[in-house]
């Protein structure tokens, strides 16, 4: 026998034919790295009697199998000295007239008490951490973390956690078993683990999770990398009117709010048919507001963000439902599929007449924290790049709005890993971004970033690695795009075409492409994805001369372009571009 180790669902059984009772029940207890081993049984008791061999596999979902191979039946021979299993008949179950409901007695099978919270998916990553309630370092309680997948409040993959007593080897649930509590309401925070020996001044701990979901994590569009981990957050316990609940509060990201920028709203009414925060376009921001709902009409209220037309995702509130949500629905063509919802919801009750918002919205991410942290959605967005749009809105009648902060957000990446002497770079199509491996470009068509640098005469040389791309799947090529209008609707380009093992100069002219020299060594140039190619273009006037790793391969005039700005392109690809140095000439 081989395969996996599951006795409950998955095992092989010796059954005596004439009343179909299990002689022998034998898992693959042997279990090494899905190899074959052997098994001996001892049925010697039923020589005479027709047995017959079953298979059994009871397991639902993606995982495991049990293989049965090389069987043999014996009669004659010596028995072996290491007999696995014995055939007997099986125990009979004591018939009862009476008695408690609570005194079960097994009749075949095994049976165990029902595991606590949710159990429709595979648990991993747990965590098991002592938090103070409240900021109490005197009061403090257990608190078992949990991920699982699938089955989480959105859908796939999430986490639940359970509060109770912990003596150093048991974990009690304090909770009723049916009882679940989610750690986060969104489809997208999942393995999270606190950081070890870091606390707060009062013993609360901080985290972080991985922001994606596994139904859809190996498809997201998105590149340079795929996913990311949430913001950072101090946990701890507070206590609820249902009881005791995980508290999760962002960590402060002060360094890089853009506080020349910061919105300002106080006191205002929220209505349906004027929205206070029309004109700001940003798709990188922090919100941190409060609502009164003591005495509102308004049905929902909230914000739509990454908006452009009818595409947009609501972060809002139901006060009907007394809940907090975030609705994707529209929030751009990514399908998430079936098995995760659109609208995710979190119980919240109001607090003293207030709703408190406190999120993070990145360019493909949203987190929010509501009412201090007591209930958090965290999610993946991927809309177009011209959605970054934000309206602030209400629905059935007017909500007043205490106080509103906005700051836009400044990227991390304070200095570029790239290695270039160029700067100010304008994306003019395609995905672009700086990588510790160079700038990477992305994109099926031409797509083009251009540098703020223009030049007539001049030296233009870089390290270009096409890669062979798992994600697009592709494999194209990478340029040196120079004496390029505005747009790069009209430029020079000199590049390493690693699909069809060519070295090109080509005119791109109101947006088309045309070759005009093409070098390929006879037919034996042979160029390689995943491989840095050194190419230098020299242009002097109508004089222009490519090298590739050092040696000229292109020697042409032409008159098309005098001067423009330098930049880079990609096609049919994902490339990288390091070691980018430009120097003009008198």
């Amino acid at each position: 026998m081989g395969g996996g180790n599951d006795p409950t669902n998955r095992y092989v059984a010796l059954v005596r034919a004439s009343d179909d009772k299990e002689l022998i029940r034998q898992a693959n207890t042997k279990f090494a790295d899905e190899k074959y081993q052997r098994y001996v049984w001892d049925a010697s008791k039923y020589i005479g009697e027709v047995l017959y061999i079953k298979a059994v596999d009871q397991a639902v979902g993606g995982w495991g199998h049990i293989n049965l191979d090389d069987v043999n039946v014996f009669n004659t021979e010596k028995m072996p000295e290491k007999v696995d299993s014995v055939a007997k008949e099986p125990e009979e179950a004591k018939q009862r007239e009476g008695g408690e409901l609570s005194d079960w007695n097994t009749v075949s099978g095994e049976w165990v008490n029902s595991t606590h919270g949710s159990n429709g998916g595979i648990w991993e990553c747990p965590t098991l951490l002592q938090l103070p309630v409240d900021g109490d370092s005197t009061k403090k309680k257990w608190v078992l973390q949990v991920s699982i997948n699938d089955g989480a409040a959105a859908g796939g993959s999430g986490m639940q956690y359970f509060v109770g007593d912990f003596d150093g080897k048991t974990f009690k649930n304090e909770n009723p078993p049916e009882e679940v509590l989610w750690t986060d309401y969104g489809a997208d925070f999942y393995a999270a683990v606190d950081w070890s020996g870091v606390e707060g001044d009062n013993g609360e701990k901080y985290w972080l999770g991985w922001m994606s979901n596994w139904q859809y994590a190996n498809n997201t569009p998105t590149t340079t990398w795929r996913s990311s981990m949430s913001i950072p957050r101090k946990i701890e316990l507070t206590n609820t009117a249902k009881g005791l609940r995980l508290k999760q509060i962002p960590v402060s990201i002060d360094s890089i709010r853009n506080k020349q920028e910061k919105k300002v709203l106080k006191n205002l009414m929220v209505t349906e048919n004027k929205n206070l925060l029309s004109g700001i376009q940003e798709n990188k921001y922090e919100i941190i507001a409060e609502f009164d709902v003591s005495n509102t009409d308004a049905q929902e209220f909230g914000f739509q963000i990454q908006k452009e037309g009818s595409e947009n995702t609501k972060v809002s509130y139901n006060v009907n439902k007394q809940q907090l949500f975030v609705d994707r629905t529209n929030s751009g063509s990514f399908d998430f599929g079936e098995n995760v919802k659109g609208k995710h919801s979190a119980p919240m009750l109001p607090k003293a007449g207030k709703v408190k918002l406190h999120m993070f919205v990145d360019q493909s991410s949203v987190e929010v924290f509501g009412n201090d942290g007591t209930a958090v959605i965290t999610d993946q967005l991927f809309p177009t790049l011209s959605s970054n749009k934000i309206k602030l809105y209400s629905k059935g009648g007017a909500v007043k709005l205490n106080s509103l902060k906005m700051y836009p957000l400044k990227s991390i990446w304070n200095k570029s890993p790239v290695d270039t002497n160029l700067s100010e770079w304008k994306n003019i199509s395609g995905l672009w971004a700086d990588t510790i491996n160079g700038k990477q470009g992305r994109s099926k068509e031409d797509s083009f970033t251009l540098s703020s640098k223009e030049a007539k005469n001049f030296t233009y040389e870089a390290k270009i690695k096409v890669l062979d791309d798992s994600v697009s799947n592709s494999t194209g090529a990478g340029a040196l795009v120079f004496r390029s209008d505005e747009q790069a609707n009209n430029a020079y380009a000199a590049n390493v075409d690693v699909l069809n093992n060519q070295i090109k100069l080509i005119a791109f002219r109101d947006g088309i492409g045309k070759d005009l020299i093409i070098y390929d060594d006879g037919g034996k140039l042979d160029l390689k994805p995943n491989t840095d190619y050194h190419l230098k273009v020299m242009a002097e006037g109508e004089h222009i001369q490519v090298y590739l790793d050092g040696k000229l391969v292109i020697d042409t005039m032409d008159p098309t372009f005098s001067e423009g700005y330098a930049g880079l392109n990609v096609w049919n690809s994902t490339s990288l571009f390091n070691e980018v140095k430009f120097e003009t000439v008198d």
